[in-house]
């Protein structure tokens, strides 16, 4: 699976049971399986990777077909819907089989062991259900796909090999980029690769990319740039402070992508020695030696290697795996990357969400609305307030006190301040919906963070906070323990500004200042305070209940939620 980097298996003949729901799990894939009840063998699998947008579909009752389907949210394309078939030999096809599966959706994909044989898809003879299928293409309107070498080879070497692994396709607009046979396998049906891509090209080649930070430092000390050149030297109104950041993050966010460059993404897969090469090649050699004359002792060999393979990779991954617990220190590289791995459940995408209604948001405009449905419900009030007259006359009297000019002169903003707080920000962090990162942000001359100090003593003057950098982009992080399916089961992260975070923390240290040094915070008063931690009020609370205990004393809490 990893080696062909597969997105979505199609399994048949499973061979499954319902009494074993758990059995041929794969790490990273999603298991949907349809097994077979009323007899032995049979059954139908599929594996989609979990970063795919995928959910579920029911299968309509079939006479003879068994299936397991999914459908899949892309973009630039309709909702998919694949279908792992398989049509048991010798059952006879039936048109109303095929025309249930394909009604499920307006994009479909059938694919699987459809024990239909015909020449025009590269079968020796023509059966009954191969010359159906071919006279039901016109009438169903789809699209038969095969690949150009043989998918199945018969135990017995008397049989002659045949292409009965074949997909179907009804108003997909994708490209077939690939399908061929791979001979990676002994069992008699060999894994059938298609690929498909978007209708304007294929698929790209994974890249990342790279910034020259050295080259960026280099040039965001020319500032004699049209952006820059639009900001006032003397910044006063609210309208020019916006003005000033917009066109501060043009600048920069220019300068950044031109020293950027694209490269190949790197390839997780971990580098084997070269005696473990030297065996997939003889593996691979000897598969398709069995494939073109599979005679009992080619398949034997074949077999043979590929348990040795599996057993030597194995042991290369153990000795790696010792080696590095011998030399783990807290002070190695990997050792907090490793603590990580082992304490958390790995990434996973946020699978389709189900809507208060019932229905599945499936794409990410759909996933993200629920999500931002389920977070409004969540922190909007249940019942009206209890005093209506209160809430007004609170509100009011906020808004008398904002309008009246600023009675305390906040100390400007200096420039030794804002660099302090650049040289303390973490690089490791995700940038806001700006895209300037605090990277970028360490990389600023002189003159840069003159003109963020000219903006911050700007937004000081006129009591403002852009609103520019309010603006957050929300990811939803999944509680431990909760459904994967539920809105209500994701905790929303912010993504805030780079800027907007310095522009706080200069808040802050006024806040701080005004509010500690006039003494205007009870001593009761543990939460946002530095050394002040929770244990130390909790430890309070309970040394003054039993102190109460020991005078005899009631003691009443009020828990505000």
């Amino acid at each position: 699976m990893s080696d062909y980097g597969i997105d979505i298996a199609l399994i048949q003949e499973t061979f499954l049971k319902p009494n074993r729901p758990r059995a041929c799990t794969i790490a990273g894939y999603v298991q949907l399986r349809t097994d077979r009840t009323h007899a032995s063998r049979g059954g139908t699998a599929l594996y989609y990777s979990r970063s795919l947008h995928c959910c579920p579909i029911d299968i309509p009752p079939l006479i003879n077909m068994e299936a397991t389907g999914c459908r899949l949210a892309m973009t630039g394309h309709r909702t998919l819907v694949i279908v792992s078939v398989y049509l048991p030999s010798p059952k006879p096809l039936h048109r109303r089989d095929l025309k249930a599966l394909l009604a499920l959706g307006d994009a479909v994909i059938l694919f699987g062991d459809f024990n239909c044989k015909n020449p025009r898809w590269g079968c020796p003879v023509l059966d009954y259900n191969g010359d159906k299928l071919d006279r039901l293409q016109d009438r169903l309107e789809f699209e038969i796909i095969a690949p150009s070498t043989a998918t199945h080879f018969p135990h017995n070497v008397t049989h002659r090999p045949s292409t009965i692994d074949i997909a179907l396709t009804k108003g997909v607009a994708l490209n077939l980029n690939q399908i061929e046979t791979l001979h990676k396998l002994t069992s008699d049906h060999r894994p059938v690769l298609l690929k498909m891509g978007p209708p304007d090209g294929g698929r790209p080649n994974p890249t990342c990319k790279i910034t020259d930070w050295k080259r960026v430092s280099t040039a965001l000390e020319k500032i004699d740039t049209p952006p820059l050149n639009s900001i006032p030297d003397n910044i006063r109104t609210t309208d020019e402070i916006d003005s000033a950041i917009g066109a501060l993050t043009s600048h920069i966010r220019t300068v950044v992508e031109k020293c950027e460059r694209e490269v190949p993404a790197s390839s997780d897969r971990r580098k084997f020695p070269p005696d473990i090469l030297e065996l997939i090649r003889a593996k691979n050699k000897a598969l398709r030696r069995a494939s073109a004359y599979p005679t009992p002792e080619y398949r034997s060999r074949a077999r043979a290697l590929q348990r040795e393979v599996k057993t030597r990779v194995q042991e290369f991954r153990n000795e790696c795996w010792s080696d590095l617990m011998e030399e783990i220190r807290p002070s190695h590289k990997a050792f907090w990357s490793v603590t990580k791995a082992l304490k958390t459940e790995g990434y996973t995408s946020i699978p389709p969400l189900k809507r208060l209604d019932g229905s599945t948001a499936l794409d990410n405009a759909e996933v993200a609305e629920c999500l931002a449905d389920s977070i409004e419900t969540q922190c909007s009030h249940v019942s009206p307030p209890h005093d209506p007259a209160h809430i007004s006359r609170i509100e009011e009297e906020v808004l008398q006190k904002t309008s009246l000019e600023p009675r305390d002169d906040l100390t400007p903003v200096s420039l030794s301040e804002v660099q302090l707080l650049v040289r303390s920000l973490k690089t490791r962090k995700a940038p806001g919906l700006d895209g300037i990162s605090n990277k970028a942000i360490k990389c600023f001359p002189q003159q840069l963070l003159s003109l963020l100090v000219a903006i911050f003593n700007a937004c000081l003057q006129n009591c403002y906070f852009p609103p520019v950098w309010k603006e957050a982009e929300v990811i939803g992080i999944h509680k431990p323990g909760k459904p994967r399916d539920l809105p209500a089961s994701y905790r929303p992260i912010s993504l805030l500004s780079g800027l907007s975070k310095l522009y706080e923390r200069v808040l802050k240290t006024r806040l701080s200042d005004h509010l500690l040094g006039k003494g205007l915070i009870i001593d009761e008063q543990f939460g946002f305070r530095p050394a002040h931690s929770c244990p130390q009020q909790v430890l309070r609370v309970v040394e003054y209940i039993s102190e109460g205990f020991k005078n005899k004393q009631k003691t009443v809490a009020v828990f505000l939620m």
